[in-house]
């Protein structure tokens, strides 16, 4: 979530310290330098804030507001669902705290220097771009949201007057870039359809016009290292409940993501209850990573998939394993799980990307075609469009709130009715992955001289 500055083909990285060590790293400034993988060294300057104001800024406002309201993309999610939380507007506090932050990562990106280019990454830093041209940036800015983008109508169902007045900032403090980069063509849409209802900008062709300036808004789909995932799926492993093959029974069901209530977990379960109810034969490992424990929105969708996993491990059928909890797998067993998987099955609600589905391809790709997984992705997942077309090579989207369709398709997968992935499909998750995406998004940076 840091903006860099390049100066002179170097580039200063600046994130938050929060790690307990993190000072210990560094020189009375934060700052560091580390030594790249692949050669070089990148300058490294860490921010330290007090636990009061980066509660306010993450906790209270980007994540308790921004994060479950950008993905209300399709469906009011808080109506339609049992555990999806409303956005709730932060307080005086909180978002004043929330703007601290990004008045400290936008100060310290003007100390760096005045480079070619400023690149702010994601939501919790919405308001930095403004803040740099505010302060003097002359160099190119850009921005990128990982998330989604919501669509205005749904979004504006569940703000105040409050809540409308700090979406219109965040949308307003993006704005004050020459490239706002998001995943997705309909977020893409989304975003502009946003700023003009606001009445923050008017459309620019493809484009916004802002106070006389033309902002570039341009989708650029997130991708992986597919080599160094392949490469590393080949040492993977699997998590000793499934090490002894005699004690589980293929088809193999994998779903791996963060324990977060916009993967659509207990939409999963339900499918996968529905047709161990049938007498449907396969063994299922879902692992969500924990994540922001403590937190009652996720304390709520941990106790509802806890409740579900329980009810199900009373009708799993003889010889299958089911398996259902949130652990943290090692990187190895994640990538081990992807490659003895025969069903993939993510079901976010709404997602930026969702890399889980690429990552599945590149460990996938290390047997013939024929013999690899298909992958099941929720409709509105980033990955769903950015890889549109490629529903008959293994990448089959589905709408996890449609119960009845979730588990027919869920059923086909499992009994080998729809393909696995294709060469095609893997050889497209390989020219889209993170090098191209970085390289893509600087190069349409740069071409924004032209509009200046």
């Amino acid at each position: 979530m840091s903006p860099t500055i390049s100066r002179d083909g170097s580039t200063t990285w600046i994130g938050a310290g929060r790690g307990s060590h993190d000072r210990e790293w560094t020189d009375d400034h934060g700052r560091e330098q580390l030594d790249l993988p692949g050669g070089g060294v990148l300058s490294h300057r860490r921010l330290f804030f007090d636990d009061d104001t980066w509660n306010g800024h993450y906790a209270d406002t980007a994540n308790g507001f921004l994060w479950p309201l950008f993905h209300l993309v399709s469906a009011p999610l808080p109506r339609v669902t049992t555990y999806f939380p409303p956005p709730e507007p932060p307080s005086a506090p909180a978002w004043a705290a929330f703007r601290e932050v990004n008045e400290a990562f936008a100060s310290a990106a003007l100390e760096e220097g005045r480079g070619d280019s400023c690149w702010v990454h994601d939501y919790q830093l919405g308001l930095a771009p403004e803040l740099v041209r505010e302060g003097g940036y002359r160099g190119r800015i850009g921005f990128f949201l990982h998330t989604p983008f919501p669509r205005l109508e749904i979004a504006r169902g569940f703000l105040d007057s409050q809540g409308e007045r700090h979406l219109l900032a965040w949308v307003k403090g993006v704005l004050g870039a020459d490239l706002v980069g998001l995943q997705t063509p309909a977020d893409v849409d989304r975003f502009i359809d946003a700023a003009t209802a606001l009445g923050l900008a008017s459309r620019d062709g493809d484009a916004l016009r802002v106070d006389g300036r033309r902002v570039a808004v341009r989708s650029f789909p997130v991708g992986i290292d597919v080599d160094e995932t392949a490469r590393l799926g080949a040492e993977g492993e699997l998590p000793e409940l499934l090490r002894e093959p005699a004690r589980w029974r293929r088809p193999l069901v994998v779903g791996l993501e963060r324990a977060d209530y916009t993967k659509g977990i207990p939409e999963r379960l339900h499918a996968i209850a529905a047709l161990y109810r049938e007498g449907i034969s396969f063994s299922y490992v879902g692992i969500p990573s924990p994540t922001r424990e403590g937190v009652p929105a996720y304390d709520r969708l941990r106790a509802e998939c806890d409740a579900l996993a329980g009810e199900i491990r009373d009708i799993v059928p003889d010889g299958c394993v089911f398996e259902s909890k949130p652990i943290a797998l090692p990187f190895n067993e994640v990538l081990g799980l992807l490659g003895a998987a025969d069903v993939v099955c993510t079901s976010s609600l709404a997602d930026g990307m969702n890399l889980v589905p690429l990552q599945a391809a590149a460990v996938q790709s290390l047997w013939p075609e024929g013999e690899r997984a298909v992958t099941l992705t929720g409709k509105d997942a980033g990955v769903a469009s950015a890889f549109a077309g490629y529903e008959r090579d293994g990448l089959v989207p589905l709408d996890p709130l449609n119960h009845d369709a979730f588990e027919s398709t869920l059923r086909d997968a499992v009994e080998r009715k729809l393909p696995g992935m294709s060469d095609r499909f893997i050889d497209a998750v390989r020219a889209s992955d993170a090098t191209g995406w970085g390289r893509r998004y600087l190069e349409a940076l740069e071409e924004t001289d032209a509009e200046r």
